[in-house]
């Protein structure tokens, strides 16, 4: 699907066709007859298309060096993305976005997956630069994706705060589960921002930008942003690590616990079982011939329960 974006006003509108106003092409998931009407119109190499059809696509770009665009130039970055792992909880993974660059003054993005950046960046106000548009669209769009990172990274936060919450009585593997997708969205957040880091900084030396000076405030704000998300990737990675063993630990200690009560309780009602065994032998036996023999084996039975389960408790047995 293409999308023809004009700018009025600070706000992105679209069309269902290109017209002189079109400064953004935004493609989500195209066709086969999509890739090649674009790249039969802009003169673009497919593998610029093509390349973020393949969810492992690397970060990188080409064609920045120019000093004018006489050919298309390509920044391709990686952005979070939520979906719901294998073990059937959310996991946040990591997929290529495509900014490419057009010799007639336009940007088309291309992405083979939604994006929640892309969608608030479409809503969002488009602020005034004094930069060209092509430029401004490229710093425009990676600041929503570093945001987009933190934003994702404070929700990750607060899931774990809350699995630490649930460490107390936890006997179950769910939340063994939620670490682990909370740990591989980690991992993925890790790569990707490093790679996107490494993409970023190039930036700071691409001859694309017409007035060097003018990018390098916009651009150091990414990059602070995007620095921010690798720190709190990071730490946050060796805090889960941490829980992780913790939690395994606490989870068996509390199977000990409850098998320890479960034992007790056994050891407890095994002594009427056994009273009431040896009393129903048919053989002679001490109060055989009394009336009320049953009280008082009932309470001998239940006195001898209360010193055991006394003894157990004082042992921190029960």
């Amino acid at each position: 699907m293409i999308n023809y974006l004009a700018l009025e006003n600070g706000q992105f509108t679209s069309s269902n066709s290109t017209t002189e106003d079109t400064i953004w092409l935004a493609v989500e998931r195209p066709s086969e007859e999509e890739i090649n009407h674009l790249i039969d119109t802009y003169k673009l190499p497919k593998d610029y298309i093509t390349g973020v059809l393949d969810d492992d696509e690397n970060s990188r770009f080409e064609g920045l060096h120019q000093n004018t665009l006489e050919e298309p130039a390509l920044l391709l970055v990686q952005y979070p993305h939520a979906t719901i792992s294998p073990s059937g909880y959310t996991q946040l993974d990591t997929f290529p976005f495509a900014v490419i660059l057009t010799t007639d003054g336009k940007v088309i993005t291309v992405i083979n997956k939604s994006a929640d950046f892309l969608k608030k960046a479409l809503t969002t106000p488009f602020p005034n630069s004094e930069l060209p548009i092509q430029e401004s669209l490229i710093l425009y769009l990676s600041w929503h994706i570093s945001t987009c990172y933190n934003r994702f990274l404070k929700e990750l936060i607060q899931e774990t705060n809350k699995l630490e919450g649930e460490l107390k009585v936890s006997t179950e593997n769910s939340q063994l589960y939620q670490i682990m997708d909370i740990q591989k969205s980690l991992v993925y957040f890790e790569s990707a921002i490093n790679s996107n880091l490494e993409v970023l900084n190039r930036l700071y030396s691409a001859k694309i930008f017409s007035d060097p000076r003018a990018h390098l405030p916009h651009l150091h704000d990414i990059l602070v942003e995007t620095k921010q998300a690798a720190t709190t990737t990071k730490i946050q990675l060796k805090l889960v690590d941490k829980i992780s063993d913790t939690f395994s630990a606490i989870v068996s200690n509390n199977l000990n616990n409850v098998m320890k009560i479960l034992t007790s309780l056994t050891i407890v009602l095994t002594i009427p079982t056994i009273i009431g065994g040896v009393f129903g032998m048919n053989v002679k036996l001490p109060f055989a011939n009394r009336e009320d023999a049953f009280f008082w084996i009932s309470v001998v039975t239940t006195v001898t329960c209360i010193f055991v389960i006394y003894r157990l408790k004082k042992r921190n047995l029960l």
